[in-house]
């Protein structure tokens, strides 16, 4: 067992926010907001104060300064928009009439009028007295690529100027997003900067984790990037500000290292088997209460459901748990969640949890989910916290070796991020694949400008392409538009990698509509509370009985057992949505299924190319559902997915390029026998990147 020390902070005796007393690194983010926007500049300010330091007041503090300033935030999932919309409800004091604008589809689907659009929605909710509007980046890519249905150009492009006028626009947690979802945003703070040159911005890029491929990006871009760490040392040491006291803002801890072979995705299990340590704990604190944390759904579902029949109280957090549902499932005893709860979620008050089990298959997913829990100001918690991680053999092993009894969570991070092996980063992605969206912009603004061909924005973006990518604009024109005559070019514009929203597009192309993951939509009569789910195919073959139906049938059960206003949002992505199939889910699992993609013959003169490939098949080695899967593909209209496919087993891809433990590679097979691998959409663009760096290396 290590001790972690707790994380303590000065306060100083500045004003801040109302009786607040700032730390240091709050004082000196108000002032670096205050120096650019009132200064007229464009400025990254990037905060790696760790989780429980307040950076949510640090980020908006400004907006108390200056009653006319508003502010965006953008975070990568919706339990975190929704937590910071509470915490500035409560934590910033605002005007009368100031309004906070919380935009995640299940609270805007609430608070939509009869007869209203999602664009005249979203205009009516970013005025100028919506001081805050908090979303996740999907809203961000409807509005730059004016996807939201809207009968005039004009009406489409009016949002994007509105959130213009957002000059303190805020990007939290942005270790969680993949490297396609990264480009996407570092072109939004381009694009902002570009198309409002008079104007100031402040970007807060709050994370602890750097990322490397972000800053290349900005400075390609050429936007002056502040430190907030560096800012702190050279302000106590010239300033001397007053210090009003010294307080904890993470708490003590004592955190048990266990070896696992997370490859065998059997964290579950191993929890149980050593169930009886938890036990011991909770028999001398039996008020405790606990988070685990697991990266399979199916291992959070059956633990969960191994722990009630222990007697345990249990709430699940997930993506196919029912999220209208999710804080009172974090009150629960013991809550058992995936990354759904891996930022943002402060664990206080009702929703307090004093031990916390996780497995990491990273670094960065190591320390996130530490730092869920302990985020209080008591140096003796009671009960005494206690983490369990899960972690690979050899990690384990450089820990136990490399920490003292009792460590600081720095000194910790830093034996942590050391301990675990280099995984892929597709940095390639980025100069083969990164400027697509920037010339993309430049294809839209030319219709809203009206001078088309000499605008001064329209050179600025081209300028930009040029410098953060290293390519001519012109030849990554060539690029953008021989992709879209190949029909391959959806996946890099949109944010998921897939065109999920694509009933949103006013006068869609073929492209756009034809670009899925073969996910399937299914009513899964093992969760009764939230049956119509939508999931990726792998997870609910392998691990669920299904029964393949026709979409009218989940139409009917719709009708019959869903209310309003769910029901008509489920009817419209029934109808829209391009998915492999439906199905009926009716138990889970012995043991799993195996899939494998069957190859048509052409696929040999394909591999190592992106590719729209039709005539795919999936098989499975369980009869009963291969015999449903050859029913399904006879009856399905001929479909085509873009995809990337090599000639590696998926195991030897793994091996030979360190994939990321969750990305999406499938196995496949040719009519020979032969064991293939192969990516869809935008891990097809992402593996394309990998691969060709391995062949360059090789010639």
């Amino acid at each position: 067992m290590i001790r972690v020390l707790a994380e303590t902070a000065k306060t100083y005796d500045l004003p801040f926010i109302g009786n607040i007393r700032p730390y240091a690194h709050q004082a000196v983010q108000l002032r670096l907001a205050e120096r650019a926007l009132e200064g007229n500049r464009k400025t990254i300010i990037w905060n790696r104060a760790r989780t429980g330091a307040g950076k949510t007041l640090a980020n908006y503090g400004y907006l108390t300064k200056n009653p006319r300033a508003r502010a965006l935030g953008v975070y990568p999932v919706n339990e975190l928009v929704k937590d910071q919309f509470q915490s500035l409800k409560h934590g910033l004091p605002l005007g009368i009439w100031d309004e906070i604008s919380l935009w995640t589809a299940e609270e805007m689907r609430k608070a939509r009028m009869s007869g209203e659009s999602k664009l005249e929605q979203i205009k009516r909710m970013s005025t100028r007295f919506h001081r805050a509007v908090m979303t996740n980046p999907d809203h961000l890519m409807l509005i730059a690529q004016e996807r939201l249905y809207a009968f005039k150009q004009g009406e489409r492009v009016e949002a994007f100027y509105r959130l213009g006028e957002y000059a303190l626009q805020v990007f939290d947690e942005f270790h969680l997003y993949n490297i396609a979802q990264v480009n996407f945003l570092a072109q939004w703070i381009a694009l902002m900067t570009a198309s409002f040159p008079n104007k100031g911005f402040a970007f807060m890029l709050s994370s602890a984790t750097p990322r490397p491929d972000v800053f290349r990006l900005i400075e390609g871009a050429q936007i002056e990037i502040w430190n907030v760490q560096e800012e702190v040392e050279r302000w106590l040491s010239e300033e001397n500000p007053p210090v009003y006291e010294e307080r904890v803002f993470l708490e003590p801890l004592d955190l048990h290292v266990v070896s696992s072979y997370l490859q065998a995705w059997n964290t579950g299990e191993r929890i149980l088997k050593n169930w009886s340590e938890i036990e011991g704990y909770l028999s001398e604190w039996p008020n405790a209460k606990g988070l685990i944390i697991l990266d399979s759904i199916h291992e959070a579902q059956v633990l969960a459901n191994s722990l009630r029949e222990k007697g345990y109280d249990v709430g699940e957090v997930h993506g196919l748990s029912d999220r209208s549902r999710s804080r009172e499932a974090l009150t629960k005893q013991i809550t058992v969640a995936t990354a759904t709860v891996e930022v943002g979620v402060d664990f206080q008050g009702e929703i307090r949890k004093d031990f916390l089990v996780f497995e990491a298959r990273d670094p960065g997913s190591f320390m996130q989910r530490l730092g869920r829990i302990g985020r209080g100001s008591r140096q003796n918690p009671d009960p005494p916290i206690h983490v369990w991680a899960y972690v690979p053999g050899y990690v384990a092993e450089q820990i136990r070796e490399k920490t003292q009894s009792e460590i600081s969570r720095s000194e910790l991070e830093e034996i942590v991020t050391r301990a675990y092996q280099y995984f892929q980063d597709f940095s390639r992605y980025i100069e083969k694949v990164g400027g697509m969206n920037l010339v993309h912009s430049v294809h839209l603004q030319r219709k809203h400008h009206m001078n088309r061909e000499q605008n001064p924005v329209l050179e600025e973006i081209k300028s930009i392409a040029d410098r953060m990518y290293g390519v001519g604009f012109e030849e990554l024109e060539r690029q953008y538009r021989q992709w879209k005559r190949e029909k391959l070019l959806e996946p890099v514009l949109s944010f998921r990698g897939q065109n999920t929203l694509e009933y949103q597009i006013f006068g869609w192309e073929a492209e756009e509509s034809e670009t899925f993951y073969p996910d399937i939509w299914f009513w899964d009569e093992t969760a009764p509370d939230t049956p119509l789910k939508r999931y990726e195919y792998s997870f609910v073959l392998r691990r669920r009985r299904v029964r393949f139906v026709d979409r009218e049938e989940l139409v009917r059960r719709v009708k019959e057992h869903v209310a309003e206003p769910d029901r008509e949002e489920l009817l419209q992505a029934l109808k829209r949505d391009n998915v492999l199939g439906y199905a009926v889910a009716t138990g889970i699992r012995e043991n799993p299924a195996k899939l494998v993609w069957r190859l048509p013959v052409k696929a040999s003169r394909c591999t190592e190319q992106l590719v729209r490939l039709d005539r795919l098949r999936l098989e499975s080695d369980n009869a009963e559902l291969n015999d449903q899967l050859n029913m399904l593909f006879q009856s399905m209209a001929r479909t085509s997915w873009i995809v990337y496919i090599v000639k590696r087993s998926v195991g030897e891809l793994n091996d030979q390029l360190r994939l990321p433990p969750l990305f999406r590679l499938y196995p496949a097979k040719t009519l020979q026998g032969a064991d293939w691998s192969i990516a869809f959409n935008s891990e097809a663009f992402q593996l394309w990147s990998a691969w060709e760096k391995v062949k360059s290396e090789v010639l």
